[in-house]
């Protein structure tokens, strides 16, 4: 007869230095502290928007790079970004700038840099909403 768990009691949670790779996704003091922080979320946030607007999987040395892009690295947005959404992204560099601003506000590796969820909101929320011929366009709460 095999043994069950209740013989043995509930498997304790894997520490985070046993789990192997960290997820790209876990802010960086998050292994160094075990109460969570909603800033946490927010990291997670702005990686994975900088995977959407890059289409590849972004690592923290790029992270940190990408904090000094200015409003004059309108072309070097345009080029970070991911070739399938290039075209339809020409001539609005601006907001895509300011997409990527976001991205690396949110993922920045200072928690007190990193702005609320609620504030990355209100920055996401004023972006309009780009429609393409190729993909229909669906805005939350609005089939």
């Amino acid at each position: 007869m095999a043994a069950s768990s209740r013989e043995f009691g509930p498997t304790p949670s894997p520490s985070p230095s046993s789990v192997g790779p960290i997820s790209p996704y876990c802010a960086p003091e998050s292994l160094r502290n075990l109460k969570p922080n909603p800033k946490w979320d927010v990291f997670g946030f702005g990686v994975i928007l900088l995977e959407l607007l890059t289409g590849k999987i972004v690592s923290v040395d790029e992270v940190g790079i990408g904090n000094g892009l200015t409003v004059e690295d309108g072309n070097r947005a345009l080029i970070m970004a991911d070739v399938a959404i290039r075209s339809e992204l020409e001539g609005k560099e601006d907001f895509l700038l300011g997409l990527f601003k976001l991205g690396y506000s949110c993922a920045s590796q200072v928690p007190q840099k990193r702005p609320t969820m609620k504030d990355a909101l209100v920055v996401f929320e004023r972006f309009p909403i780009i429609s393409s011929s190729k993909s229909p366009s669906y805005r939350y709460g609005h089939y």
